[in-house]
């Protein structure tokens, strides 16, 4: 199927990781006497795309079609080299694969061998089994990493070394595919918020309109998955959202969330805090309203105005705004400790394009409820602000509640972002419908 070149080079090679609804991974066994087992994969032909490799050899290797599982990322450049002893050691250095992660659409769907000698056998194993031992030693340094990237999991970890008591700790905010790491804030790292362009579009590669056909399918999918998450009961999920004046939290939320049951989604814009909320501490009226079992709550602005605006505009002295931030760091550990998924996001917008939208709120009658005299105070203290978020970001974006910057100049790519990403952190609770305890069949609804 490959052709090989001249001299030696890698073969470009692309893998899947198939995992069904339930958080089972397909692996195959070869037909001779190897015992170990594989990854569905293969190389790529001539002309031929990294994706169209991997459907190709899905479908002949288990016989999976297209239709039967959703991409929900990849991992490339990855390399291994071929043992002295493997007979394309003549032709090829070695491989450089594409992980790519697969998701069924249903609960262990029947595999098919027939067409391809590659397996003799294959079988459905829980994620947490998989051990590196089950693989040739020169392919798990490469299944290390992509294990680790797609799942956190560490698969030469021994059972009892892993972490089991806290709820948190099985869905995990950082568990993220590879390219939203891009605007994921590491934890203990140094930020410069001028290293994040608020103008980037780098995921996706096609025009606005091109954009709404992937925009849509990920609302399709994100209502599905908080069916799910209601119905399943178990999980909570806290989108935090923040950012300067004109920044694109309203449009956001009404965007990435316009198909979702409005009974298990509550969105909290929070205000200038009352005169009852200012008798009370400052998390009083945060705590609230976080989420309950089965629910996604959305905070437009939240209690990090309470050190932000308090700095910026010096409303209370400064020690009180400083040890605020270890007051949040303990609510959000609590949160996540008792199985708040947490995700926190800064919509990133230049200056010059809130000059903009300021500006389109002046001319536009539809617009003009929403300018208020403070934003133009504010903007004359943007590069406060900035500095503000920055140092805000960088103490508190942690393991369990990380911050990532989302580019927001562009309002397509602010909402396909934002709705990947909660599409892929809902993907990795593996939501399921509870399971009846009754039998719907012996079920008779009377005339």
């Amino acid at each position: 199927m490959d052709t090989p070149p001249t001299d030696k080079t890698w073969r470009i090679n692309a893998a899947a990781i198939i995992m069904d609804t339930d958080g089972y991974v397909l692996l195959g066994k070869d037909s001779g006497r190897n015992p170990y087992w594989h990854f569905p994969q293969g190389g790529v032909i001539k002309n031929e795309s990294i994706e169209h490799a991997l459907a190709r050899e899905v479908w002949e290797e288990v016989g999976l079609r297209p239709s039967d599982y959703t991409i929900v990322s990849s991992l490339s450049g990855l390399r291994y080299k071929y043992p002295s002893s493997n007979r394309k050691v003549t032709r090829w250095v070695g491989q450089e694969q594409t992980y790519f992660l697969v998701r069924c659409k249903t609960r262990r769907p029947k595999t098919d061998l027939h067409r391809s000698p590659e397996f003799s056998k294959t079988k459905w194993i829980p994620l947490q089994n998989i051990k590196l031992e089950m693989f040739p030693k020169f392919k798990r340094k490469v299944i290390k990493g992509a294990l680790e990237q797609f799942f956190g999991l560490d698969p030469s970890t021994k059972p009892s070394a892993v972490k089991t008591s806290s709820p948190a700790s099985t869905a995990s905010p950082t568990l993220t595919s590879h390219t939203m790491n891009r605007y994921l804030v590491p934890p203990g790292k140094k930020l410069r918020l001028k290293d994040y362009s608020p103008d980037d579009k780098s995921l996706f590669s096609g025009t606005k309109e091109e954009s709404m056909i992937e925009f849509d399918k990920l609302r399709e999918e994100l209502q599905e998955l908080q069916k799910k998450l209601f119905a399943q009961h178990k999980h909570r999920v806290l989108l935090i959202l923040q950012a300067m004046d004109a920044g694109g939290k309203d449009g956001c939320v009404k965007h990435v969330f316009s198909r979702v049951d409005p009974q298990g989604l509550h969105v909290v814009p929070f205000k200038k805090p009352t005169m009852e909320e200012l008798d009370h501490d400052f998390l009083w009226r945060v705590h609230k309203e976080v989420p309950s079992k089965g629910q996604i709550a959305v905070f437009n602005r939240s209690h990090y105005e309470d050190i932000i605006a308090v700095r910026v505009k010096k409303i209370f002295p400064d020690p009180v705004w400083k040890r605020r931030y270890k007051h949040v760091l303990d609510f959000e550990s609590m949160l996540a400790e008792e199985g708040t998924v947490i995700i926190k996001l800064f919509l990133n917008i230049s200056k010059a394009e809130q000059k903009r939208r300021l500006e389109s709120r002046l001319q536009d009658p539809d617009k003009l409820w929403k300018f208020c005299m403070d934003d133009l105070d504010d903007r004359n203290r943007w590069e406060e602000f900035q500095t503000a978020y920055q140092d805000l970001i960088e103490k508190t974006s942690t393991p369990d509640a990380p911050w990532y910057i989302i580019p927001a100049d562009r309002k397509w790519y602010r909402n396909l972002v934002v709705a990947r990403l909660m599409v892929e952190k809902l993907r990795h609770l593996q939501l399921t419908f509870p399971t009846p305890n009754f039998d719907p069949a012996s079920i008779t609804i009377p005339d």
